[in-house]
């Protein structure tokens, strides 16, 4: 046999035979060193799992973590492997399986508890999330954003007064969390508290401009104009539309609404008009204009719209009204009351305006 000390060297760093002479030799895999030598343990198999996991093969890797809980369902190592390369995978059931695993024979771990929270949170299980994230709060008091997802998750199923206990502990955890201002100042506007809201969507839109931010710009647009706020919400509208908004007929309805609630009644009308053109026969945005025209006073343009409606349907009632209505506030009270008459007679619910004109 032929050998040298190169040959004798290469030995200690490569595995191989000798075949005729030769040393042929085989490059090591990355790890096998320090792999058990014993082929039949949850050790060995854990080791190649990893091997598998760094060379980003996590199905192998999932294969050889399976094994090694197979072989010994008590190693926690084991099931927090299979759960870390599953979730790697986007495999739901598998990652949570293992960590209920870990949590039954770690009933204390509270960081095993904390990674099942969180799979449940991003796989929106919600009811789960409740019931393991306070657990994790006694455990691991200092663990990030627990407040918050228990916060969104009673918020997702609509306890509002759970929710808003949490996402105020988490906006005091965490100042920069502006998904949970986003989410107390929608929780107070499903609860129609408007103003309420107001701190709390301007606070999550400085802080988040990324995530549906000019839908959230047009939202709190709306919200500024229910409070009441027409001015300030004239300018979030608009922001919406610099933002890229695509805005549809009725985001310009509302907000022609908003711009004549502000006395702009002549930019709420222009804009209506662009609207009518595309939509000639709407009643209800014939009779919103009308409506906008009357509240701002211009009666004789309120009744040219209430006569769209009339040709479009000569059987509507409420439009004879109304048109009695702005005659009678043009001082033609005879023509305005002979009109009301009529349109009462044709529609007997009509005379509840009467009645609450009245009182």
């Amino acid at each position: 046999m032929l050998t040298n000390k190169a040959t004798m060297l290469n030995t200690k760093l490569l595995k191989g035979v000798v075949v005729g002479g030769l040393l042929l030799s085989f490059p090591q895999v990355a790890g096998a060193e320090s792999r058990p030598r014993n082929a039949d343990s949850a050790t060995y198999y854990l080791s190649l799992g990893k091997e598998q996991e760094i060379a980003r093969k996590y199905s192998e890797a999932w294969r050889y973590f399976d094994k090694a809980a197979s072989f010994d369902p008590t190693n926690v190592e084991a099931q927090v492997s299979i759960a870390e390369v599953c979730t790697k995978m986007n495999k739901m059931a598998p990652a949570i399986q293992a960590l209920n695993e870990v949590v039954k024979l770690r009933p204390d771990d509270g960081k095993a508890l904390l990674k099942l929270g969180k799979l449940y949170f991003n796989f929106s299980q919600w009811d789960k999330v409740i019931a393991i994230m306070p657990k994790v709060q006694q455990q691991l008091p200092d663990a990030k954003n627990v407040a918050y997802m228990l916060g969104k998750s009673y918020y997702s199923i609509e306890n509002y007064g759970k929710a808003l206990e949490y996402l105020q502990q988490a906006v005091k955890e965490d100042e920069e969390n502006g998904d949970a201002y986003y989410l107390i100042a929608h929780t107070y506007t499903t609860m129609s508290n408007y103003k309420q809201a107001i701190p709390f969507y301007e606070r999550s839109l400085k802080l988040d401009q990324q995530t549906s931010y000019e839908t959230r710009v047009y939202e709190f647009a709306m919200v500024l104009a229910t409070a009441g706020k027409f001015d300030e919400s004239i300018v979030w509208f608009q922001k919406a539309l610099d933002k890229g908004y695509k805005a549809r007929d009725d985001f310009y309805t509302n907000f022609a609404y908003t711009l004549a609630d502000a006395h702009k009644t002549d930019k709420a009308i222009e804009m209506m008009e662009e609207m009518l053109k595309r939509r000639p026969t709407d009643i209800q945005l014939i009779n919103g204009m009308a409506d906008v025209c009357y509240h701002s006073g211009k009666y004789k343009e309120a009744i040219n719209y209430w006569d769209k409606l009339i040709s479009l349907d000569e059987h509507n009632a409420r439009p004879i009204y109304q048109i009695g209505m702005a005659y009678i506030k043009l001082g033609n009270v005879k023509d305005g009351q002979q009109l009301c008459d009529k349109a009462i007679a044709m529609d007997p619910s009509l005379a509840v305006l009467r009645h609450e004109k009245r009182m």
